[in-house]
């Protein structure tokens, strides 16, 4: 895997292949690892997901391991946040080492503190950069980092469509491991993640919210899909984005916010 286009297409992804709706496993299988509190599952056990039918949910010092990366000098990724449930401090999110299991190799990482998200690289000798969160709500992370030159920053923005919403020095280095999750500790909050991707050269770019099927396209086959979820008496999850207001719950106000995109 280390010698494909793409690092690696993981995170309650579907392991052994790329291009699946591949948040649909309710499994860590396709990570190296996965340490602390982690759960890999659906709204049946109170996970809030983004797409397809379970997320991410850590507590404590929970968190996924990738050990694909093989000293890359570029890095691209994408995941889906939902911080609600954290309390007040700042949290690592995704963080980025040189040295598999070194947790004192870091190349950058990721934090949010109940405000921003902020990428921070000045462990290789680069430099920051904060962009505002949604404090209730999912929110869309992208980044890019390049040894050597000038990395990006998106928060709730298309990386395929918009310009990044913040730059920052990258700094020197390669990296050889990544972590997503309670990286450095949440107490007994939970925080919830989907829909991580990495590739090596081109952006990831964001998932289409209230494309409750997941085909790309909203129209009212949408509407279908999410009321099949919302009816009671036939429950079928919705395999695509069905979190329209993206609160963190499916209810009959994402029908309502479906019907206004409409």
């Amino acid at each position: 895997m280390k010698s494909t286009a793409r690092l690696t297409t993981i995170a309650v992804l579907l392991a052994g292949t790329f291009f699946a709706s591949a948040s649909l496993a309710c499994t860590t299988d396709a990570w190296t690892s996965a340490e602390g509190i982690t759960l890999a599952d659906g709204p049946t056990n109170g996970v809030s997901r983004y797409s397809g039918i379970c997320a991410l949910e850590v507590t404590q010092t929970g968190h996924v391991v990738d050990n694909n990366p093989a000293a890359e000098t570029t890095f691209i990724g994408r995941f889906y946040v939902f911080p609600k449930n954290l309390s007040a401090g700042t949290h690592e999110l995704f963080v980025a080492f040189s040295v598999e299991g070194d947790t004192g190799s870091d190349v950058f990482v990721i934090t949010y503190d109940g405000t921003d998200i902020t990428l921070d690289a000045g462990a290789v000798g680069g430099g920051s950069v904060s962009v505002a969160a949604d404090t209730t709500h999912w929110n869309l992370i992208e980044f890019k980092w390049v040894s050597g030159g000038q990395g990006s920053l998106w928060v709730n923005s298309d990386a395929l469509t918009q310009d990044a919403d913040g730059t920052f020095a990258s700094g020197t280095g390669s990296i050889e491991q990544v972590r997503l999750g309670a990286v450095s500790g949440i107490n007994t909050d939970k925080a919830y993640f989907d829909a991580y991707e990495s590739h090596r050269s081109l952006p990831v770019g964001a998932l289409l919210d209230a494309d409750a099927n997941g085909n790309g396209s909203i129209s009212i086959a949408d509407a279908i899909t999410l009321f099949n979820e919302l009816n009671l008496t036939n429950q079928t999850l919705a395999t695509g984005q069905p979190d329209c207001n993206l609160n963190g719950s499916i209810t009959i106000a994402d029908a309502i916010c479906l019907f206004n995109l409409l």
